[in-house]
């Protein structure tokens, strides 16, 4: 309930910035309170309890630790030396994570006051449709985000190439799917964006053809082969997203399809009024589109590559919004109707984040708000599995103690969902 206060309120200061103007005082104090919300969460998203055993078994920096002998593959060498600093320092899991929130809104407000003449509706859309995925669950994925959005993106604009590429680097490794951002340099390394709604027909109709092409080829060949030459590492993510994510959603494509339709039309519209670096924010998520359309067979693949392109519209979205000022007045029901689909976005995205992570409710207006100070309310609100009580039993430094999990595993909430193994 409290997830959806949140955003009612983003929604109603939203709509206050769109008639009466940006307002700092307004932004400043959403976004603080969204770096407390974030930071005091405990136990909640898909990944907070894998990444609490992970952060328990990463030595300390000081001990020199060797990446390629810790007995975990699922994070890549730049995560393991982040928190091997973090550890040597003596932080908390609890620190780390407001760390990474602190760290990510930052660049996000970044991004936001960089290109967006309505921050208030930027920071709407990404509370409404990223947060869920990358703030409160894929924090490892969410630090080359915010390094994209904050450093990557900013630079190039300002003609310091090498300062983004170097952020994209760093970007790369503390993920892998960065380095689907070289893209960047590789296709918009002179200053002619390569702006879609002015090619010819011809030309779009036979890149799109190409975009299709290639969809099919990756759909029915089978790449085992080639993943098989790439590094362990490398190979090791890339074949598991390959083999236990072939299948194609299509809610999903319906979902980027949309948006993709609507930034489209408003950016035809617009487009004599367009700055340059609306423009490459424009292409560059053009660039996400075609991306997903080629790899949407393999859903993981394609939404993880993907978001470094399609979060642009935090920023795109508002932009196309205020230089189609005339017609969303005039049509009335444009931005009402864009703040609805985002708030059905932000439901759905809560159930399915409840029924993946086995809370004993589906209702999202019955997912709880846990945090730091009553962390024992969550063994009330979903099922721990013994691996996850492991995880939180591991990690005994700080202040901070699961020796009790075990224990209260075995109690017996009142209401207790039937899919739940005892």
């Amino acid at each position: 309930m409290v997830r959806l206060a949140i955003l009612l309120v983003l929604l109603g200061l939203t709509v206050w910035e769109w008639f009466a103007g940006a307002r700092k005082y307004a932004y400043w104090a959403a976004l603080t309170g969204l770096f407390v919300f974030f930071s005091l969460r405990y136990g909640q998203g898909t990944d907070y309890i894998t990444y609490m055993g992970i952060y328990a078994n990463v030595p300390a920096l000081h001990t020199f630790p060797n990446f390629f002998a810790f007995q975990y593959n699922k994070i890549e060498i730049g995560f393991f030396y982040l928190i091997s600093l973090c550890k040597m320092l003596r932080m908390h899991y609890a620190v780390f994570i407001a760390l990474i929130t602190l760290v990510s809104l930052l660049c996000l407000n970044r991004f936001i006051r960089r290109f967006c003449p309505l921050p208030m509706f930027a920071l709407t859309i990404f509370y409404a449709v990223y947060s869920l995925t990358y703030m409160e669950s894929a924090i490892r994925q969410l630090l080359p985000l915010s390094i994209a959005l904050g450093w990557v993106l900013p630079n190039w604009v300002d003609k310091r190439r090498w300062r983004a590429i170097a952020g994209i680097v760093v970007a790369t490794l503390l993920h892998t799917s960065a380095a689907v951002l070289f893209a960047l340099p590789i296709l918009f390394w002179q200053d002619r964006p390569l702006f879609v709604i002015e090619w010819k027909a011809r030309t779009t109709v036979l890149l799109g053809l190409l975009v299709v092409a290639a969809s099919a080829v990756i759909t029915l060949v089978d790449l085992t082969p080639i993943i098989r030459l790439l590094p362990s590492q490398l190979e090791y993510t890339v074949y598991t997203y390959y083999v236990e994510n072939n299948h194609v959603s299509l809610l999903a494509l319906a979902n980027r399809g949309l948006f993709m339709a609507i930034v489209f039309l408003l950016a035809l519209r617009a487009r004599a009024r367009m700055t340059p670096q609306e423009k490459l924010l424009f292409n560059l998520y053009c660039v996400g589109f075609a991306l997903y359309v080629v790899t949407m067979a393999f859903d993981l693949i394609a939404s993880r590559i993907n978001v470094y392109f399609r979060i642009l519209d935090c920023c795109l979205l508002p932009v196309l919004f205020y230089r189609n000022r005339d017609l969303i007045r005039r049509t009335r029901v444009a931005l009402p109707a864009l703040l609805i689909l985002l708030s059905f976005l932000y439901v759905k995205d809560i159930s399915a984040i409840m029924d993946y992570s086995e809370y004993y409710s589906s209702n999202p207006l019955e997912y709880p708000y846990i945090t730091l100070f009553n962390e024992s309310a969550l063994l009330d609100a979903k099922y721990v599995n013994v691996k996850n009580a492991s995880a939180m039993n591991a990690y005994e430094t700080g202040g901070f103690s699961w020796n009790e999990y075990y224990d209260q595993l075995m109690r017996k909430p009142t209401v207790r969902s039937p899919i739940v193994p005892y």
